[in-house]
C-alpha cells in the first residue's frame, strides 16, 4: 500500500483530503506542520509527501528541499493555492515531482501520487545497486534514485552498450543500433550523442566515467546497466 504523508495547516481541508485518499486505497498520515512531518519521518517509511507551501514555521518549499536532499527516493507533491508560473518553477527547482494548484480534483491527485509511487518503487530496485535503463520511458534510473530523461538516440546507444556487458562496442555497431547505415553516417553525430550523455551523467553527480572512448574504434560502458521494457 502506498503511504502518503500530507502536510497542511488547514485542519478541515487536511481531514477531507485524508478521508478521500484513504477511500482510494492509500495509507495516509496527516501532519499540521513541518515538525509533525519530521517526527513521522523518524518512525515511518513515506512513499510520497504532499506539501502545502504556506505552513506555520517552516514553509513547504523548505521541507521539499530538505526532503529531496535527505530522502532522495521519497516522492514530493506540492499542493498550494500559489498557481503562478514562477511559483511552479520554484517548486520544481526545490525538488518537487509534481506541482498542483488548489482546489485540486482528488482523482487527479490520486493519479499523480500513483505515478510518482511507481517511480519511487523503480528507484528502490536499483538503490545501492546498478543502473536500470527503462527503454519504453526513455529513462535511466540511477542507484541514488535519480531519473535521467533520455532521447531516443541516447536510449538506443545505451541499450547497445549495455548488451556489450563491459566489452567494447565499435562505432559501426553503435551506428547500426541507431538504425543508420555506417557507410553514410557522419560519426560526429555519434560523438555528439555520447557528449550529451556524459553531460547528463555529470549533472547527476556521477563520480565515475561511465562512457569511455576506445581511441578510433568505439566505446565501452564502465558501469553495469540492466534493461527493463516496462514503464518506470
Amino acid at each position: 500500500m502506498i503511504h502518503i504523508a500530507m502536510v497542511e495547516d488547514d485542519a478541515d481541508l487536511l481531514d477531507e483530503m485524508g478521508f478521500n485518499l484513504r477511500q482510494q486505497g492509500f495509507q495516509v498520515t496527516l501532519c499540521a506542520n513541518g515538525k509533525d512531518f519530521e517526527r513521522v519521518l523518524q518512525t515511518e517509511r513515506i512513499d510520497v509527501a504532499v506539501l502545502d507551501i504556506g505552513l506555520p514555521g517552516e514553509s513547504g518549499l523548505s521541507i521539499a528541499r530538505r526532503l529531496r536532499r535527505n530522502h532522495p527516493l521519497c516522492g514530493i507533491v506540492i499542493l498550494t493555492a500559489r498557481s503562478g508560473v514562477g511559483d511552479r518553477v520554484h517548486g520544481m527547482e526545490e525538488g518537487a515531482d509534481a506541482y498542483l494548484s488548489k482546489p485540486v480534483d482528488m482523482r487527479e491527485l490520486a493519479l499523480v501520487i500513483r505515478a510518482i509511487a511507481r517511480r519511487v518503487a523503480s528507484a528502490e530496485v536499483v538503490d545501492g545497486g546498478g543502473f536500470v535503463l527503462v527503454e519504453r520511458d526513455q529513462a535511466l534510473l540511477l542507484p541514488d534514485g535519480q531519473r535521467l530523461e533520455l532521447t531516443r538516440s541516447e536510449t538506443l546507444l545505451l541499450s547497445r552498450l549495455a548488451r556489450a556487458q563491459g566489452q567494447q562496442a565499435t562505432r559501426q555497431q553503435l551506428v547500426e543500433a541507431l538504425g543508420e547505415s555506417y557507410r553514410d553516417y557522419d560519426t560526429r553525430r555519434l560523438e555528439a550523442i555520447v557528449s550529451r550523455l556524459r553531460q547528463k551523467f555529470n549533472r547527476a553527480g556521477m563520480k565515475v566515467e561511465a562512457l569511455r572512448a576506445i581511441r578510433n574504434t568505439g566505446y565501452i560502458l564502465a558501469v553495469p546497466i540492466s534493461e527493463r521494457d516496462g514503464s518506470a
